[in-house]
């Protein structure tokens, strides 16, 4: 009786699987261990770290992106890297100087506290300068698969930074000099004010509404950002954080314009939403800047592709010139 293809049972019937010539393959790129550092360049990927253990699979699921060769290159990754800090670094000075001038107020008006930030005004304009020419640089244009029309958009975003600086000088730097206390008791200088406010917000919304697209697709150059393993902070959610201190302007201007008992209450309810949404601005632009820092590398470097570190899918892609 005939045994020989009773010794060797087909793998498909017996429900195994046949190892992939892929996985079988080394690492022919360098792939440094997510675990110590080590270099797994030469090793197969059912192997371990040689110094700490970690499986050679946990390194390339936590660091390989499959999407790395279709992305578009970025020609100046420095340059746009270094200008979306800028952007965001920039704004964040302008939000913070503003937060220092409001928190000195309270402390003269309710805590008897003489300092004052007299120099606050200039750098949270220059703040906003560096920020709108930071935008310039990295979000206009970032890569050559930008569409004309995205990239037009984009730049108009960046010329809301003229006015936006204009305003923003026009109101801590002139507006509030004429009034003790612009926060608490702006007296007649606060429906001028808050209309400035309002206008401030507009070119706010327009730069943030215009920018939006170029900065979720930087952001979506990171794999954990894509497959949502990290938080991101959002454009969106910033808006409308400048929305609820856009309300309590516009709350101001009404009370201005009724008559009668209820002025006072919509005068606080307005103060009231000025301070929730500049809280929540200065803690959404605070995490804004996070979410760049974090970015950095991913721009500066090139992402990692399976193609990069696998001599398999390397050769395969040869062969077809993809």
């Amino acid at each position: 009786m005939k045994k020989g293809r009773q010794d060797s049972p087909d793998p498909h019937q017996s429900g195994e699987r046949e190892p992939s010539p892929v996985i079988a393959r080394q690492l022919t790129g360098d792939l440094w261990c997510i675990g110590c550092g080590y270099n797994l360049r030469g090793l197969s990927i059912r192997e371990l770290c040689p110094e700490c253990g970690v499986p050679v699979r946990a390194t390339i699921l936590g660091v390989v992106d499959p999407m790395a060769a279709e992305l578009a290159p970025i020609r100046h990754p420095r340059l746009v890297g270094a200008g979306l800090l800028l952007w965001v670094v920039g704004f964040f000075v302008a939000v913070v100087a503003v937060a220092l001038m409001r928190g000195a107020e309270i402390g003269r008006e309710l805590l008897s506290i003489r300092w004052w930030p007299g120099w606050a005004p200039l750098i949270g304009t220059a703040g906003l300068v560096v920020s709108g020419l930071g935008a310039a640089v990295a979000l206009i244009r970032p890569h050559a698969r930008i569409r004309r029309l995205s990239a037009v958009r984009a730049a108009l975003g960046v010329a809301a930074y003229i006015p936006l600086t204009l305003i923003y000088f026009e109101i801590y730097a002139r507006l509030d000099r004429t009034s003790p206390a612009p926060f608490l008791s702006p007296g007649p200088t606060e429906v001028d004010r808050s209309l400035l406010r309002l206008g401030m917000f507009v070119f706010v919304a327009l730069g943030i509404l215009a920018l939006r697209e170029h900065t979720r697709a930087l952001a979506m150059r990171s794999v954990v950002v894509r497959t949502g393993r990290v938080d991101r902070q959002s454009l969106t959610a910033l808006l409308a954080s400048f929305g609820v201190a856009a309300g309590g302007d516009l709350l101001h201007v009404i009370a201005s314009l009724m008559g009668g008992g209820g002025t006072d209450l919509v005068a606080t309810v307005g103060t009231v939403l000025q301070a929730v949404g500049s809280v929540l601005v200065v803690v959404g632009v605070s995490n804004i800047v996070i979410d760049a820092v974090r970015l950095w590398p991913v721009i500066v470097r090139p992402g990692v592709g399976l193609g990069d570190v696998l001599e398999g899918n390397r050769e395969k892609t040869l062969r077809t010139g993809d």
